[in-house]
């Protein structure tokens, strides 16, 4: 569709939200695993895993074996905004024969590299606990980090399991595992002044429904996700960026006097009609000359979408890097309210990847 501007530029076209200490209307829920024996699972908030481990003592003089079987299953929540996280084991002693028959002494400790870890059942991690087979009991940890403002950890809990039979004067040595990827820790969020901790080796999705919330935004990060050759927020992930100033300057390049082309706002054409650029300016990958974006106009009509041409003298290749698209303001600052939310629970930080995932 070809239109013709009837409204003259202005750079009152106000973007959407990007800033990291706003919550944003749709904030992501905490994340959640489950995991099958002798397997650790991540998610960016959080980890869990369960470990099958076997407690074996061999009399020297009689040659005979003692064996005991157990299980422990461990379970974290990571905050967005705290440096502090509770971790949960649960301990099942599953069977046991000749020595650990009659039951053993249970040691289990969760250490830290670079952070604290503090046990909720003291003696558990230092003289031992009775248990019987068949039994089960919980072992709490308080982790902690505090990183210095503007400062990044990288922490990895690890952990010591043993279990002694009732003879006295037994040596066994105890069995160790740890996480394979580490929980990242940092200050960097709101001007350096929220601590948050995550597993930053699993890449964030900003999520975003193409509903009557978000509508025409929506309907054009969907667009752009699967229609541009480059299919950016993809095929490759978008950069987030936290710098105000190179932000407001990549919008303005995008979609506002910086542009070599110019944005016309025209509200015959879309009620309350605004710029949304796509790769967002909030990224690295923003800020590219608006002339060189696909310009589009998304419009909704008996349940279905139809990406619309706005300017026949620059038709739509898909070889372009961008998109700049006319969208009702408040769809457009919706959008970015719901982008902000994502920022800020998932704790994505200067520099951090992401994917986009724009659904029906």
């Amino acid at each position: 569709m070809t239109t013709t501007p009837t409204r003259s530029f202005a750079s009152a076209d106000l973007p959407a939200h990007d800033d990291d200490d706003d919550e944003g209307s749709d904030a992501d829920p905490v994340g959640t695993c489950s995991v099958q024996i002798n397997t650790i699972t991540y998610g960016r908030l959080s980890y869990c895993y369960n470990a099958s481990v076997t407690s074996t003592f061999t009399n020297s003089k009689t040659g005979m074996v003692s064996l005991a079987l157990w299980t422990v299953n461990g379970q974290a929540t990571l905050k967005p905004k705290s440096g502090s996280w509770q971790e949960d084991d649960l301990i099942t002693f599953i069977s046991g024969t000749n020595l650990y028959a009659g039951g053993a002494t249970v040691k289990f400790a969760a250490s830290c590299s670079a952070c604290s870890a503090i046990p909720m059942n003291p003696a558990l991690a230092t003289i031992g606990v009775p248990m019987v087979p068949g039994g089960s009991l919980l072992a709490s940890t308080l982790f902690s980090d505090a990183p210095a403002a503007g400062g990044v950890d990288y922490v990895a809990p690890s952990y010591s399991f043993n279990a002694q039979p009732p003879s006295g004067g037994i040596v066994i040595s105890p069995a160790t595992w740890a996480l394979n990827h580490k929980v990242r820790c940092d200050k960097t969020m709101e001007s350096n002044t929220v601590t948050g901790c995550v597993i930053s080796d699993v890449t964030p999705i900003f999520k975003i429904p193409i509903d009557d919330k978000y509508g025409a935004a929506a309907a054009t990060y969907f667009w752009a996700t699967t229609k541009l050759k480059s299919r950016p927020g993809v095929d490759s992930a978008l950069t987030r960026l936290d710098d105000k100033l190179v932000k407001q300057a990549n919008r303005r390049r995008t979609c506002e006097d910086l542009s070599t082309v110019p944005f016309v706002r025209d509200n015959d054409l879309v009620p309350t009609d605004s710029c949304d650029e796509y790769p967002f300016a909030a990224t690295y990958e923003g800020g590219t000359n608006g002339a060189l974006c696909a310009e589009i106009v998304p419009q909704l009509k008996d349940g279905v979408w139809t990406i619309y041409t706005y300017d026949d003298a620059r038709p739509v290749t898909l070889e372009e890097p961008c998109v700049r698209s006319h969208v009702p303001l408040k769809q457009n600052t919706d959008a970015g309210s719901k982008y902000s939310g994502f920022l800020s629970s998932q704790h994505v930080i200067d520099l951090e990847k992401f994917y986009v995932n724009a659904h029906f």
